[in-house]
């Protein structure tokens, strides 16, 4: 048996209209970013995946474009260990000795 409670509904004004609705923000894999230098803006998500933790930066290129970009492991690695990151120098996709693919970044 299914209860039902008499509460007077919220006054309509206060709802958002259906313009005030927008799509999110589209957050970008880390390969597809431009290499270059960024300003770290936010850190507007944590969260956990198959590989690890993960983090949504928000990030102004050097060029003043702004990207959401989901961190790698790496980077999310060394964001973590250092107390604040103000810029990452992300210097694109390397072959280690051994063959293997890494992003090779720097941050300061």
């Amino acid at each position: 048996m299914s209860e039902t409670f008499n509460t007077p509904a919220r006054d309509r004004q206060d709802w958002p209209s259906f313009d005030a609705f927008h799509y999110p923000k589209l957050i970008l894999k880390w390969r597809d970013i431009p290499t270059g230098i960024y300003k770290v803006l936010e850190v507007p998500y944590r969260g956990h995946n198959d590989y690890g933790r993960s983090l949504v930066l928000k990030l102004e290129h050097e060029n003043r474009s702004i990207v959401f970009v989901w961190a790698p492991t790496s980077v999310v690695f060394a964001i973590e260990q250092t107390k604040e990151v103000e810029y990452i120098q992300h210097n694109g996709v390397k072959v280690s000795e051994k063959g293997n693919k890494y992003f090779d970044f720097k941050i300061c």
